[in-house]
């Protein structure tokens, strides 16, 4: 994308054509430097390697990449395949985000339980095959087999209400 808009202000006659090429050797060099400490799978490299290519046509007076001659056509291609991708990571970046979480303490919360034992305040339960110390803030009369409510978690007991 950095490559499409150096070369789309060379072409508005915004920079010169040194500047351009300046620019897009130096924009390479920063986008290959930074696909080492950031996970791009790979895109920061390759637009890195276009921007170098396209300013070595560009320097060379061949006017083409890949085959194709550099014009508005080939930009406007290029521009919306990044934007695409960009757009479509941030669609599966929030919908991620949006999720429920489904481990720790946040993904027990509001999840049922199964008694084991209960005197009136505390006692045990069964979470997903694994026994728990269980409380509660209020005496709850609840034998083995009720189910209950995690309410929170403190350290390694669970809160818990009835159903």
């Amino acid at each position: 994308m950095i490559a499409s808009l150096i070369i789309i202000l060379h072409l508005m006659g915004l920079i010169t054509l040194e500047s351009a090429t300046t620019s897009l050797y130096i924009a390479g060099a920063i986008l290959i430097i930074a696909e080492i400490g950031v996970v791009s799978f790979g895109l920061l490299a390759l637009n890195g390697i276009i921007a170098i290519y396209a300013a070595y046509a560009l320097q060379t007076g061949a006017g083409i990449i890949f085959g194709i001659p550099i014009g508005w056509s080939l930009l406007f291609a290029i521009s919306f395949i990044e934007l695409t991708l960009i757009g479509t990571v941030i669609f599966v970046h929030m919908r991620l985000r949006r999720m429920k979480a489904t481990t720790g303490k946040q993904g027990m919360i509001g999840r049922n339980t199964q008694i084991i034992e209960w005197n009136e305040t505390s006692g045990s339960v069964n979470f997903e095959g694994e026994t728990w110390k269980a409380k509660s803030s209020a005496p709850l009369e609840l034998k083995e087999g009720d189910e209950a409510v995690i309410a929170d978690v403190n350290k390694l007991d669970l809160i818990i209400n009835s159903i």
